[in-house]
């Protein structure tokens, strides 16, 4: 059941990539809107996503972190996380986990990504 899970995880996580690499979130009219911006017109920590993924998949890197700023710090964070679940086993995962886990960096990310929202906002970025 599990490794199905991972399986169509991994299947539906390419399918979306595929359609961010294939077309533009800015120029599609089917890519979702934010909704919380939609009603608010205040972009929320994850507003700019489609047009960073896009961006980023086309080689531009400065432009696609332009987008949404606070993914400097989470994509390592995501991919170290990847690392732990899907590569490594036994203890070293273990290992890892307490650390990507553990209380620190839950705190730390818990305010960051609330302070984001509020700086975003603030200097409109």
């Amino acid at each position: 059941m599990k490794k199905s899970l991972l399986i169509l995880g991994i299947a539906g996580t390419a399918v979306i990539l595929a359609l961010l690499y294939f077309f533009n979130p800015v120029e599609t009219a089917f890519a979702p809107k934010c909704i919380f911006h939609e009603f608010t017109g205040l972009s929320c920590s994850g507003c700019g996503m489609q047009r960073f993924l896009h961006a980023f998949m086309h080689g531009r890197f400065l432009e696609a972190f332009s987008y949404n700023y606070i993914l400097i710090i989470f994509l390592p964070y995501i991919a170290l996380f990847g690392i732990e679940r899907l590569l490594l086993t036994g203890d070293t995962q273990m290992q890892w986990r307490r650390i990507l886990e553990g209380r620190v960096v839950t705190i730390s990310l818990c305010i960051i990504a609330p302070s984001w929202f509020v700086i975003r906002n603030i200097l409109h970025i």
